[in-house]
């Protein structure tokens, strides 16, 4: 039998404003033998993990938990304060400590004895006047915690991020901490100076430099283990500052007090859940979305419709494994974006080196008006996405794999949530000395794209993680990278583009916000459908490739090859999930046929047309 309460705004109110004295009160009641669970006093940590999760069960009320962010310089949490923290877990294993589940404690004056339950802290919080732990008892019990490093979602767009129905500042103020402990007002008041002491140890471990963002140590308490590295995870624990046991900087930078939760309970958190649920989508609400969502694409590039057509495919594309394969994956090369102008190469350049004086990393932006107009229209849509540009500089000075060869998982930009859209900008590539450190990087991207792996630098070996990261490659040229679809942008849209690089105003209609949500709502819905191609389905693509190599044989024309084949059995398959179709029949079968034919004929006439000045040249 496990504790249980109902989700009452009383409960969650006493939880909020005093966590601890919450747990205390549970666990002397479990100790008494009234709460009739059947635990032993050091399973405790679960009786208080259910009661915490019954209390917010509800999501409005689970919504009153204040959200910690410090990234856009909001004032921190107090010490012993319920707090919710949505995060990726950068660092899995970034240390183990021994805490006292269950103390023994005595009165000095009256010789009275006690058990404390002392989890979800590093201090002893709530020992009243004359009270302390008796160390030496063999009533206490010792367990492990598991410490992770967690830091704010990389590239969570705005959109996206956690929202609380009242300010944080307001719903602090309600809480009531415990002022006995002089060591927790202590570390209050020390807030402020432990910020600015961490913000330097920090940036090693977030995937993207100079980006602000927040982060913590995270105690995962029995029987709760640490997530597995870029997890996403929805944290509600206890906020409190104390010493990171692990830094091996100066002493200055061991005594820094840094942001500690102890988790009480935790969520796994898939991306595609940030988008705001719908019922269930009939076949002809898929088919007017798809329409609207075709629409507002198409204008973002231009008019052009074709493109639109394959740049939605990508954005409904999800890696999923099937048996020892991948499939799904869909990297998209969009060809035939204007770069930037002589002028702002050289502001850029300008930028760099003071940065590069300063010793500040460069921040992954685009300075392209045109691939930034795309980006920002993808970023409507899509949970989280990052902006990679090409830059010599920046591809040379970043890193782009998580390393752990000097003991300590240090960030790479690829440590991503799964599900992330990256977005490259190849325009802003142009000649110069691509090092080895460079070289690197670009070969872990383009295994990424190929093989939807993440290597993990560790000391004894590489371990390639699994990951769903889907990539979008815009370029003036044919991108230097491998991509599984190619597609040059019309004439139209590219003098589309050329009209906004001479900083001539655009018109686009903006899409208004009940619209907006229902096209994230149809390409979350539609990527996370179950897909598979009936066997008679199967059976006639089959025939018909090999007829097709055949004819083609005969005429003395090029043969269909089994990639082109794998291809285009992708974009029937996507097709198909854009309209709402759990399974491949015929008709997107055939237009996908019709949809790579057109693309390989304006591909013909594009290379035909392409003056040599305008094709891409890989660096040195």
């Amino acid at each position: 039998m496990t504790t249980s309460v109902a989700s009452t705004p009383e409960t969650a109110v006493e939880c909020l404003s005093a966590p601890h004295t919450v747990i205390n009160r549970l666990f002397e009641n479990h100790t008494a033998g009234n709460s009739g669970d059947g635990y032993s006093p050091q399973d405790f940590g679960k009786v208080a993990q259910e009661y915490f999760q019954s209390a917010f069960a509800n999501p409005d009320t689970f919504k009153r938990i204040p959200v910690f962010d410090q990234s856009n310089g909001q004032s921190s949490p107090k010490n012993g304060s319920l707090i919710r923290f949505r995060c990726m877990v950068q660092d899995p294993s970034y240390g183990e400590e021994l805490h006292l589940t269950v103390a023994r404690v005595l009165n000095s004056e009256t010789g009275e004895v006690r058990q404390k339950f002392s989890q979800y802290t590093d201090v002893d919080h709530g020992l009243g006047e004359g009270w302390e732990v008796d160390y030496g008892s063999t009533g206490n019990v010792f367990t492990e915690k598991e410490v992770a490093y967690c830091v704010s979602v990389p590239g969570q767009n705005q959109w996206a991020q956690l929202e609380s129905t009242a300010s944080i500042e307001s719903a602090l103020e309600a809480l009531s901490i415990n002022s006995a402990s002089q060591r927790t007002s202590v570390h209050a008041d020390s807030g402020a100076a432990a910020e600015s002491e961490i913000a330097l140890g920090l940036a090693s471990k977030y995937p993207l430099p100079g980006e602000n963002h927040t982060a913590a140590l995270v105690k995962f308490y029995s029987p709760t283990v640490a997530p597995q590295a870029s997890s996403v995870i929805d944290v509600v624990g206890i906020y409190e500052l104390g010493c990171n046991a692990k830094s091996q900087e100066s002493d200055e930078e061991r005594k820094a007090l840094w942001p500690c939760i102890h988790a009480i309970y935790h969520a796994d958190v898939q991306l595609h859940s940030l988008v705001p649920s719908h019922p269930r989508l009939e076949l002809s609400d898929y088919a007017a979305r798809r329409d609207m969502c075709l629409s507002h694409l198409a204008s973002v590039l231009g008019g052009d419709d074709l493109a639109a057509q394959y740049l939605l495919l990508h954005l409904l594309s999800k890696s999923v494994r099937v048996q020892d394969a991948k499939v799904g994956k869909f990297s998209l090369n969009l060809i035939g974006i204007p770069s930037c102008e002589k002028e702002q190469q050289q502001q850029q350049q300008q930028q760099q080196q003071q940065q590069q004086q300063n010793d500040q990393p460069r921040r992954f932006r685009f300075n392209n008006p045109a691939t930034k107009w795309i980006s920002d229209a993808i970023a409507q849509f899509v949970p989280c996405s990052i902006e990679v540009p090409f830059d010599l500089a920046l591809l040379n000075r970043s890193t782009f794999l998580p390393n752990a060869e000097q003991g300590d998982l240090r960030a790479g930009v690829l440590q991503l949530a799964s599900g992330t859209e990256i977005i490259c900008d190849e325009t802003c590539l142009h000649e110069g000395t691509l090092d080895e450190h460079g070289v690197r990087n670009l070969h872990a991207l383009q295994t990424s794209i190929l093989e939807q792996t993440v290597t993990y630098l560790y000391p004894f070996q590489p371990i390639d993680i699994p990951t769903n990261l889907r990539v979008l490659v815009l370029s003036t040229g044919k991108s230097i990278l491998q991509n599984d679809c190619d597609v040059h942008l019309a004439d139209t849209a590219i003098r589309f583009f050329a009209k906004m690089q001479s900083d001539a105003s655009v018109d686009l209609q903006p899409l208004d916000p009940m619209h907006t949500e229902q096209i994230r709502q149809y390409l979350e819905l539609a990527r996370c459908l179950d897909f598979n191609i009936p066997k008679d389905v199967s059976d006639i693509i089959s025939s018909e490739y090999a007829d097709s190599r055949r004819s083609a044989h005969k005429k003395g024309e090029h043969m269909m090859t089994q990639e082109e084949l794998a291809l285009t059995v992708t974009v029937a398959r996507l097709i198909s999930i854009g309209k709402g179709q759990a399974m491949l029949d015929l008709t997107s079968w055939r237009e996908a046929c019709t949809l790579e034919r057109c693309r390989k004929e304006r591909a013909t006439k594009a290379k035909s047309a392409l003056p040599a000045s305008a094709t891409q040249t890989p660096p040195s």
